[in-house]
């Protein structure tokens, strides 16, 4: 594989990524609902915490770095919740939701 085509593979791939970003923010936003709905919130939380890792960790290498800090600002305040064993205020849910629209946006910033 020549550089041409390595570019081009890396740019699709990118592309690839920011796609489908939306749709993991939409099931990440279905999962939060849920925790805040408190039905099987542990579980629900645990999902949320693997998927905001994934995006933190690759984000930033398919041109979003945008979204991959926001994700790994997410992982953080989810392992803090998880850690504190409640469920989330009112003050938290902002904070969660706001998270999840700042990664969202940022495959659109792209």
């Amino acid at each position: 594989m020549n550089e041409d085509e390595l570019e081009r593979t890396i740019a699709r791939l990118s592309a690839d990524y920011a796609a489908q970003l939306p749709g993991t923010v939409a099931q990440m936003e279905t999962l939060w609902r849920r925790v805040v709905a408190e039905e099987l919130p542990s579980l629900q939380l645990s999902e949320l915490l693997r998927m905001a890792h994934g995006i933190s960790g690759s984000g930033a290498t398919f041109g979003l770095p945008g979204a991959s800090e926001a994700a790994g600002e997410l992982e953080l305040f989810l392992d803090r919740l998880i850690g504190s064993g409640r469920l989330p205020g009112p003050a938290e849910q902002e904070t969660a939701s706001a998270l999840l629209a700042a990664i969202g946006q940022a495959a659109v910033r792209r």
